[in-house]
């Protein structure tokens, strides 16, 4: 049987991969993480190893001692925990790898652990092989379509979030009347969406993917928590880029979004958006 690795962070996505690979035939070695894995990573059968967040030597151990050589990374762990180093507590190797970071950007981080696990001939597989049926389909998802006005406000934030995410600040941006009310820093999309709250209601939330955005690692998500946020934000349109962002728990967001009056969108990277169903 074909073993697959999976470095779960937190939330359900992680479990929706391992469900994926043994549905596939694939035995599951999960390094699950003391305090952010959710612990239904148990229920998918197969190996699962605890560990601490920081133990770099101990993955790549755990992962070569039972014959893997193909990883997927699911789930976020949010880079203030690894910015506490009394929290992350990290043994030599990740010591030697924080010490090599010209910077603490997100693309810098992620691409250095794959490097080091790359050395040691563990592969890292785009997320979107394992979790296709998860990826936002383009046009509007939810009952309520976006108005005029809210159509401008999408097409300038999605320029916005562009721009961020080229320099890799945020994918997550908040306008209303084409301006922006607040951009996701390193507190992540549901934090920056409460705290526009401050500023404005009745917003527009766009997210997207980086221009050149490693599908591999730290891939746009949205899910219940961030309609939630959304609600706390008396926000209005949530417009996230189609078949790079993840909708883990698709159904029971939409349903929550239909309740509330808000609308979800899958947009395109550029060029018009479709303000139909477009599956």
């Amino acid at each position: 049987m074909s073993v697959i690795g999976l470095i779960a962070g937190s939330g359900e996505l992680p479990i929706h991969v391992g469900i994926e690979a043994v549905r596939r035939g694939f035995s599951v070695v999960a390094i699950a993480f003391n305090g952010f894995t959710n612990p239904h990573i148990e229920t998918i059968g197969g190996v699962v190893c605890w560990l601490r967040l920081g133990q770099v030597n101990r993955v790549i151990e755990s992962l070569k001692s039972n014959g893997v050589s193909r990883v997927v990374m699911a789930g976020k762990i949010e880079k203030s925990n690894l910015l506490n180093l009394l929290r992350l507590r990290p043994d030599r190797r990740a010591l030697k790898i924080i010490m090599s970071l010209p910077d603490w950007r997100d693309d810098t981080i992620l691409g250095a652990i794959a490097s080091e696990l790359h050395g040691e001939g563990l592969i890292i597989e785009e997320i979107t092989e394992w979790a296709p049926t998860l990826m936002a389909p383009l046009g509007v998802l939810t009952m309520r379509k976006p108005n005029e006005n809210q159509i401008k406000d999408i097409l300038f934030g999605r320029k916005m979030a562009q721009g961020i995410g080229g320099l890799d600040i945020g994918q997550t941006v908040v306008v209303k009347n084409t301006s922006v009310i607040a951009v996701e820093a390193i507190e992540g999309t549901d934090k920056v969406i409460r705290r526009s709250a401050e500023l404005a209601t009745g917003s527009v939330v766009v997210k997207m993917a980086k221009p050149n955005q490693d599908m591999r690692f730290d891939v746009p998500g949205i899910g219940p928590s961030t309609i939630e946020s959304m609600v706390q934000a008396k926000a209005l349109v949530i417009a996230v880029e189609a078949m790079k962002t993840l909708t883990p728990k698709r159904e029971e967001m939409i349903d929550l979004a239909n309740s509330k009056g808000i609308v979800v969108i899958g947009i395109p990277p550029a060029g018009d958006i479709c303000t139909d169903f477009c599956l």
